[in-house]
């Protein structure tokens, strides 16, 4: 009888913890929690407030210190840099952008990659995705609801990278992509180098040495 209860016990616990687990990883921020950051303007102001990367709005946003509100910031076009203990972001919008680099050019652009929201999730919920309370107030600035307009949720993030090449910015996410930026010549060592390192692009430490590497034939 006590084995039969255990059993059942786990049969009913085990769906709840996966399905929270689930909502848990479906996070729609780049942060799990949001950053104490120094926000630097192009007119010399200099804010610190703590700020996330909304992957869904594809915007980054902030904590109002005084209403402790999420807001999205109003002259992002303004914003020179953010500093987040000791990585740097760049205003962009779509993706979240941090350099790696400045010279030469090493860029890594954030991107989320969106599902369809499980059925059990929908507006007015009570899931960590579907509801977030401190969102509240903010009706009008698209921020309240933790799911958009067509229900689909963040299930990852993907990484591609912007580097200076000669003259050039060009862009890459993966093997093919970065070795079709070098010439005919060299893509061979450079195949041979990614192949040995075992390097794995959604690594920016690794793919950064494979570009200092790249770019020193």
């Amino acid at each position: 009888m006590k084995l039969v209860l255990h059993i059942l016990i786990i049969t009913i616990i085990f769906p709840l913890f996966a399905s929270a687990q689930e909502i848990k990883d479906n996070s729609k921020y780049l942060f799990e929690e949001f950053q104490d950051a120094y926000i630097y303007y192009k007119d010399g102001r200099v804010f610190a407030v703590p700020v996330n990367f909304d992957l869904e709005k594809g915007i980054y946003v902030f904590i109002d210190n005084a209403t402790k509100e999420v807001n999205e910031f109003t002259d992002p076009d303004m914003v020179v840099s953010m500093h987040v203990g000791d990585r740097i972001f760049m205003m962009s919008k779509g993706k979240a952008t941090e350099v790696i680099q400045a010279e030469p050019k090493f860029h890594v652009f954030y991107t989320a990659q969106k599902k369809k929201a499980p059925s059990g999730i929908s507006y007015g919920g009570t899931s960590e995705t579907a509801s977030v309370d401190s969102y509240k107030g903010l009706a009008g600035k698209g921020l309240i609801s933790g799911i958009q307009s067509d229900n689909r949720i963040v299930a990852d993030v993907s990484k591609s990278y912007e580097v200076r090449i000669g003259r050039r910015d060009r862009s890459f996410y993966n093997q093919r992509s970065f070795v079709r930026l070098f010439p005919k010549n060299k893509r061979d060592t450079i195949n041979t180098y990614i192949e040995e390192k075992k390097v794995d692009f959604n690594s920016s430490e690794q793919v950064l040495e494979l570009y200092q590497f790249a770019t020193e034939l």
